[in-house]
């Protein structure tokens, strides 16, 4: 039995069914839905072979093309969707719902599935995410400095019963020139949309979400621009943390992995920083005078977020003064400023 669902339907029955993805690997690995598995009908060789093909002679051909890669597949197609699903109902999906899920679809329900089919495709989750992130969206920005903590913060919030999203945490990556340091490779910007739109889904809307003050561009991600519009015009709380405890912090934070991954680091801003302060921390760094080189680096760092805020003076509707970097005494400072900020 083969049922279609329109995307409303679908982001509410898939926690609860598996959800098959059968566009190619590449497609996938570019953005999918997620928790959805990848179990493609063509390779990416495949799929384009039967792109081209179909621009030159038509969909008939194209699809007979296609029916001559699938069927040697079938077993394999079927032992996939047992490994996830046994005889349980499963979802399926390909870019705008077309050929490819309907076909996979009448395979799985002459072998005995309960088959829910996306109406639109991976295409209609697309609109809805692009659809949310252009509303408004009631958000708390959290700022400060380059090592004040904000990401502790932020779990220190959440301890508190504070929604709150890290999108550090989905973008893999901190977002300076030293980001990347120990963690794993960046999503694509359309994948780290689509984890952005789950993380909404999940929280709701009843409560601000808290949020750390970004850039456009985390890495090599860029944030939805009508999202980063909402975001500067959000009401942002401010952090003041010593500058001997951000010190300490980043040199906790980033020497767990060696020498090499911060040398390199310091090559990327070497022209911002300026040679001769570039060789200096880099000097310090093999010396393994980490809180040197952290000192130079900060110097450039916090001229970069003073000037920011100079601009935008307007968008600070509190600051909070520490007298040490404790996270949990700044998520206790921001709760009491948020609630007066709002009676």
């Amino acid at each position: 039995m083969i049922e279609n669902a329109e995307i409303e339907d679908l982001l509410k029955l898939r926690h609860s069914i598996p959800l098959i993805d059968v566009r190619s690997p590449g497609e996938f690995s570019r953005g999918h839905i997620p928790g959805s598995v990848n179990i493609p009908l063509f390779s990416d060789e495949e799929r384009a072979a039967i792109g081209t093909l179909y621009k030159k002679e038509g969909q008939d051909r194209a699809v007979l093309l296609g029916e001559t890669y699938a069927v040697p597949k079938i077993e394999w197609y079927l032992s996939r969707v047992r490994d996830i699903a046994c005889s349980d109902p499963v979802a399926v999906y390909c870019y705008r719902g077309g050929l490819r899920s309907g076909k996979f679809s009448e395979l799985l329900d002459r072998n005995s599935w309960k088959v829910t089919r996306l109406t639109g495709g991976y295409k209609s989750y697309r609109r809805a995410a692009k659809d949310f992130f252009s509303r408004e969206i009631s958000l708390l920005i959290l700022g400060g400095r380059t090592g004040s903590g904000k990401t502790e913060v932020l779990s220190e919030l959440q301890k508190l019963g504070e929604p709150v999203i890290d999108l550090e945490k989905l973008a893999c990556h901190r977002g300076s020139a030293f980001g990347s340091i120990g963690l794993e490779e960046q999503p694509s910007t359309e994948q780290f949309e689509n984890n952005l739109f789950e993380e909404f889904l999940t929280i709701g809307n009843e409560k601000s979400i808290w949020l750390e003050d970004e850039s456009a561009g985390i890495g090599r991600i860029f944030l939805p621009d009508d999202f980063f519009a909402t975001m500067r015009r959000s009401p942002m709380f401010v952090m003041e943390i010593p500058r001997e405890s951000r010190i300490e912090r980043l040199c906790n934070e980033y020497t767990r992995w060696g020498k090499e991954p911060l040398i390199d680091a310091v090559g990327k801003i070497t022209r911002r920083l300026g040679g001769e302060k570039a060789a200096l921390t880099v000097s310090a760094i093999e010396k393994n005078d980490l809180k040197a080189a952290a000192s130079i680096v900060l110097e450039y760092y916090d001229k970069c977020y003073d000037y920011g805020m100079n601009k935008d003076k307007e968008r600070i509707s509190g600051i909070v003064k520490l007298l040490t970097g404790d996270p949990a005494a700044a998520a206790g400072k921001l709760l009491q400023l948020k609630d007066s900020h709002f009676l």
